[in-house]
């Protein structure tokens, strides 16, 4: 071992002939301090990098995150992270940012420094001044953790190359000095004009997606998404997006998306603003209940008018915490950001104004209201993410902040701020209370909490006690194999959820059943309209037979009368077949008996109805085919069976008008098989594309136009109902209904098949 004049001969020597030897230096430097009689020094073992990325960083997804915050500390506007090869252990993990970058300088003196002051000296990221989110000195642990290698290339803007510099972790073993163990750095060409890349090798666990997933949820619940949209000023920050891959940066390989993923939870989208008159306007979107509202503020009200506000603008997101409005596992995630970092927060000329939206800050008086309870709807900070922009020379004026540059000086434009916000948000929350059936202010009246909102609202709460925070905890509970302690909440949680599902399919088939009762008074009144139809003219037929036979009487020599008395006459009977068939349905219909029906029969009677129409039409009726003579049908409305034959006689006559084709026929023909009576009927129309066959029977699916008066009558019109009646009509016999290929030379044929009656 040397002695202390012997090291410094050595010193002398290196400086003199190697002056370049840093490590030499180091070492003998280090070896004559340690001769010091009068003074002692703290060395560093450098196994303490990996005993503090171990035990300072005890989970990767912890680990992760930091990295992540120190992007945004660097006012990086997007970070992607890119997992290669990493199902497994072994791969390799980039994180790739958009931020400043760092120079050799600061690389040294703060990313290789232990438990650096630059973020305490520097709270705010220099560029969109972000309140710092990363910890002391965490970050080169946090890479320790979850690789072993670790590779730097970062370039700012000023600079003309990059700088790389890789460290391998295993060098960093007990009873070394930390100062000796070295990473070489060098300048590489620049790839990007700034920011830095992270790739962590040989990773010491795989990552699954719904691993990151929880990483995602972590770092989001750390770090403020907003502002929502750039705003205009570049000195504006325009917020901070967040992205997984596999494998590589591409559409197909993103896993998350952290800001759409907040975004696109929210119950609403609120946006507003207020006019050069200062009157307000707002409106609010909700997807997921339909609705797209706008208000204004009522001028009658002096509280309602915003003279100082003019340009003010707002624009929100506003979230209610039921399990039933997120997806699974997801209410957690945005509640925990949201008691963090909700609120509305104020943006004056592009630059944020503190403390409004800070936690705790209530400027509002949102948190304030709940308490009081005059609005029950959910509308405390936590329920919104937002931003109020205040821009243009006008609003300058009037907001101005306090010499401490903390908050805006509260004059009466101040005042009227917060009464414009406070009504454009608790107007929205009131409005999705009445959309979802809630009551939404405690002095309400006009308000009854039905069985059917009572009966969903205990099943939210019942949901939600069992989406608690201790998913992590039955998760560790059932990896220690105690998983018994969980059998029971697992069972119940399910048949919570299965109930959930029902309770959601029993209500869209209610919704369908009331639209479809809404179709049937409609249809009910028509019929009776038709009723009465019929039996007024029933009123005018005797005369119109006795005007014919006097006039008849009176023209016996002229031969053309004659004939136009025929054809008049002929007409008037055919007339009168239709109002007895329709009459003799419409009374049967009302006694509401049920009996077989003879198909035959129905076919026979229906074309004699329509034989004038045909006529007039030049639409020949092929002769029918008639099968089976005593087939009979089960019991059924004989006015259901003209229901199915009128509506499939004017589908026919629609299509083959609209196909301006000479050869004009319709056919039906009545036939069976071992179960039930079979009724095809053909036309040689248009046809139908067989990708319409289903869809030609759901309601209001219709290729037709509407009729205009104004036009000939050959411009027939559909409401798109008919053929859904006559579905529903068979298929409440255990019938069936459908488009088959066509028969013949046919362009359509409808096939029916209604079981036989259990008396053949």
């Amino acid at each position: 071992m040397q002695n202390e004049q012997e090291i410094r001969e050595e010193l002398k020597r290196v400086l003199q002939n190697t002056p370049n030897d840093y490590s030499r230096i180091l070492e003998l430097s280090n070896q004559l301090a340690a001769n010091d009689a009068y003074h002692v020094r703290f060395s560093v073992d450098s196994g303490i990098i990996n005993r503090l990325g171990n035990e300072l960083v005890g989970k990767r997804e912890t680990a992760v995150g930091e990295l992540i915050k120190n992007a945004y500390d660097a006012d990086a506007t997007q970070v992607d992270l890119v997992f290669e090869h990493a199902w497994t252990s072994g791969g390799t993990l980039r994180i790739e940012d958009t931020g400043n970058g760092m120079t050799r300088e600061q690389l040294i003196n703060g990313f290789m420094r232990l438990s650096s002051a630059s973020k305490v000296n520097e709270p705010y990221s220099p560029i969109y001044h972000r309140a710092r989110a990363g910890k002391k000195g965490i970050g080169r642990f946090a890479a320790q953790r979850l690789g072993r290698k670790l590779t730097i290339i970062t370039q700012t803007n000023k600079s003309s190359y990059a700088i790389k510099v890789t460290f391998d972790w295993d060098l960093f073993i007990s009873d070394t000095e930390l100062w000796s163990v070295e990473a070489q750095i060098e300048e590489i060409p620049k790839k990007k004009d700034h920011g830095t890349d992270l790739i962590i090798e040989d990773l010491r666990e795989g990552w699954t997606d719904a691993l990151l997933a929880k990483t995602n949820r972590s770092v989001m619940a750390l770090l403020q998404p907003y502002p929502i949209e750039k705003i205009e000023e570049t000195c504006s920050d325009p917020g901070f997006q967040i992205n997984f891959y596999r494998d590589n940066v591409s559409p197909k390989t993103k896993i998350i998306d952290s800001t759409e993923s907040v975004y696109n939870l929210a119950l609403a989208e609120i946006e507003g603003g207020v006019d050069k008159d200062g009157y307000a306007h707002w409106s609010m979107r909700s997807a997921r209940l339909k609705d797209d509202s706008h208000f204004d503020s009522d001028k009658s009200k002096k509280n309602e008018i915003f003279p100082l506000l003019a340009g003010v603008k707002l624009k929100a997101f506003y979230y209610i915490y039921e399990a039933s409005l997120f997806p699974r596992g997801a209410m957690k995630y945005v509640k925990d950001l949201a008691s963090e970092y909700g609120g509305i927060r104020v943006y004056r000329n592009g630059f944020r104004v503190l403390p409004y939206g800070e936690k705790g800050n209530d400027w509002l008086g949102l948190d304030e209201s709940v308490t009081k309870r005059a609005i029950l709807s959910p509308h405390q900070n936590s329920n919104f993410f937002g931003i109020v922009e205040l821009k243009g020379e006008h609003l300058l004026t009037e907001f101005e902040e306090t010499a401490s540059r903390e908050g805006l000086i509260e004059n009466e434009a101040y005042d009227e701020l917060t009464r414009c916000i406070f009504l454009m948000l608790t107007s929205v929350v009131l409005r999705i209370s009445e959309l979802r059936g809630r009551k939404g202010r405690a002095a309400q009246k006009d308000w009854d909490k039905n069985p059917t909102i009572k009966v969903d609202a205990a099943l939210e709460e019942l949901r939600n006690i069992f989406d608690t925070d201790q998913n992590e905890e039955r998760e560790s509970s059932e990896s220690e194999g105690n998983s018994g302690r969980w059998s029971f909440y697992n069972q119940a949680k399910a048949l919570i959820d299965e109930i959930h599902t029902k309770r959601l399919e029993e209500k869209n088939a209610i919704e369908s059943l009331l639209d479809e009762i809404k179709m049937l008074r409609v249809l009910a009144s028509v019929g009776l309209v038709v009723g009465e139809f019929v039996h007024e003219v029933k009123r005018f037929l005797p005369a119109f037979r006795n005007s014919i036979d006097i006039i008849r009487s009176m023209t016996t020599r002229e031969e053309r009368m004659q004939q136009i008395i025929s054809e008049l006459e002929g007409q008037i009977e055919g007339f009168t077949s239709y109002t007895s068939y329709f009459e003799t349905n419409i009374s049967q219909n009302i006694v509401r008996q049920l009996v077989p029906i003879a198909p035959h029969k129905q076919v026979m009677d229906f074309i004699k109805v329509i034989a004038n129409d045909l006529s007039r039409s030049n639409i020949v009726m092929e002769k029918p085919v008639l099968n089976g003579i005593n087939l009979r049908t089960v019991s059924m409305h004989p006015s259901e069976w003209m229901s199915i034959l009128f509506n499939l006689y004017t589908n026919s006559k629609k299509a083959i008008l609209k196909a301006h084709n000479p050869d004009k026929r319709i056919f039906i023909s009545v036939g069976e098989d071992a179960k039930n009576v079979i009724l095809e009927f053909s036309d040689t129309g248009i046809g139908i594309p067989e990708k319409d066959w289903e869809n030609v029977f759901e309601a209001f699916f219709t290729t037709s136009k509407p009729i205009d008066f104004n036009q000939s009558s050959q411009a027939l019109s559909g409401s798109g109902l008919g053929l859904k009646i006559v579905r529903d009509i068979i298929e409440s016999y255990g019938g069936t209904i459908k488009v088959v290929s066509p028969i013949f030379d046919y362009a359509t044929t409808i096939r029916i098949m209604i079981p036989k009656s259990i008396q053949i």
